[in-house]
């Protein structure tokens, strides 16, 4: 429901853990004629569709910094009991904060934006009036005094907080770091990003590529989530990860972002750099940074470096090893040397198709047929799902092992699934060109990778 002020035919919504309590006992402390209007199932709290703006004079409602908001809530929850009909309890209930921030942001990024949006209004059609939770007694005096009813300061800054909780989580910097760049857009809407730091320049970056505004705040959020589990693993060892660490995460990535995606060099490099300031032993920004060279700089003497630099402080790192092995063999021409690092990475980690391909690549310049053969076996029993590994050994058998039979039966299989790869059909056209197939079923296979070209472009 919300409150309808009968002097003035003025609504306030009430947006949920921002002053509700408050606002109505405060109103009747008032004495001011109001009437509660709405749907009781939704408990005080109807939304802004469910009225017809034009039928009142004045539309408002108040915010919360989301900060305190989360922590509100939660503590609300731990007190009173979750309520399975909402989607934050039904997919982020928790007893401990911590994780219930993490279901939130990574689950339901932008939630309190998007229930905040629903009592205010969009940004480009507002309601009349949004005041703060921070400045309660002072904006809810505004906002009668908007309406033309009384607003006496005396009642209105008297009493303690009413419906307050009791429960306190520990509020860790990378928990409201990480509610930042879930609500970011709500935060920057109402001014609560000014009393924030930014420590990973997504300001910057989202002036530079506003189109992509969304993606890269997500993208932040993504990069703190894939490090949970083994940051966690590290603090129960009793080794904590720096805060600069976390940073320089999300700066390579947003290298990554802008030289991949947007082939912007010059962003790129200076992300690179950014992130090796905070970190300068993380390997795989290293390794990242070195391939940017090696690619777009043509510097591959200093992405060796690099990539050394990278393995001085991780010797057994496996992206590094297995990009260091394809820039032995092809800027130093050292296939023995490009060997024992791809050895070295699959070693490490033995589910990486690039580096079993590339380890290929080399036994088969050797001529070691064999070898290549049980690389093939191995990998095919690491990485079964691998296409691009199953396309590979189809085509070692038709062009080294002469085994027709044996490449048809792997590849076609995989060749009529839904999802084959462009790699996958080439390399079965290839064995049906190889074992004589008819006319008609050449055209059909030929027709299926057009068709496939033009679902992926």
């Amino acid at each position: 429901m919300a409150i309808l002020f009968k002097k003035s035919n003025a609504l306030l919504l009430l947006t949920p853990k921002t002053g509700s309590t408050w606002i109505r006992q405060k109103i009747k402390d008032l004495g001011i004629e109001f009437e509660m209007i709405g749907d009781p199932q939704m408990r005080d709290h109807d939304q802004l569709t469910s009225f017809d703006r034009s039928r009142f004079s004045l539309v408002g409602a108040f915010v919360r910094n989301p900060l305190d908001w989360y922590q509100s809530y939660w503590a609300y929850r731990m007190e009173k009991g979750w309520r399975r009909q909402y989607p934050l309890d039904e997919h982020c209930q928790s007893d401990d904060y911590t994780t219930f921030v993490r279901r939130a942001v990574s689950i339901l990024p932008g939630a309190l934006g998007n229930i905040y949006e629903s009592y205010v209004g969009p940004a480009h059609a507002p309601i009349d009036f949004v005041g703060k939770q921070e400045n309660l007694s002072e904006d809810f005096s505004r906002f009668l005094n908007m309406i033309g009813e009384n607003a006496d300061p005396a009642i209105l800054q008297a009493g303690a907080k009413i419906n307050a909780t009791r429960t306190r989580p520990d509020y860790t910097e990378e928990l409201k770091e990480l509610i930042t760049y879930s609500e970011w857009s709500i935060m920057e809407r109402f001014g609560y990003l000014n009393e924030r730091p930014d420590p990973v320049g997504l300001r910057e970056m989202q002036a530079r590529f506003p189109a992509d505004a969304v993606d890269l705040r997500l993208l932040a959020l993504w990069t703190e989530s894939i490090h949970w589990e083994p940051d966690d693993k590290k603090k129960e060892a009793g080794i904590v990860v720096p805060y600069s660490t976390r940073y320089a995460r999300i700066h390579s990535n947003y290298a990554l972002f802008a030289q991949h995606k947007r082939k912007d060099l010059a962003c790129a490099d200076q992300r690179y750099q950014a992130a090796l300031e905070l970190d300068g032993r993380h390997p795989r920004t290293l390794c990242n940074y070195a391939l940017f060279l090696w690619e777009h700089m043509k510097n591959p003497q200093q992405a060796r470096t690099l990539m050394l630099r990278a393995l001085a402080g991780r010797p057994m790192h496996p992206y590094t090893l297995g990009k260091l092995a394809r820039l032995t063999h092809l800027e130093f021409q050292d296939p023995a040397l490009a060997e024992i690092f791809c050895r070295q990475s699959l070693q490490a980690n033995p589910r990486q198709a690039e580096v079993v391909l590339e380890l290929v690549a080399l036994l088969e310049k050797a001529g070691r047929n064999e070898e290549q053969r049980a690389m093939f076996a191995s990998a095919m029993q690491a990485m079964p799902e691998r296409q691009e590994i199953i396309a590979a050994y189809g085509r070692y058998l038709l062009t080294h092992a002469k085994a027709q039979d044996e490449a048809l039966q792997l590849l076609q299989p995989v060749a009529e699934r839904d999802d084959a790869s462009r790699v996958v059909l080439l390399a079965y056209l290839f064995a049906l060109q190889k074992s004589g197939s008819d006319a008609q079923t050449l055209a059909h296979w030929r027709q299926r990778l057009v068709q496939q070209a033009a679902v992926t472009e």
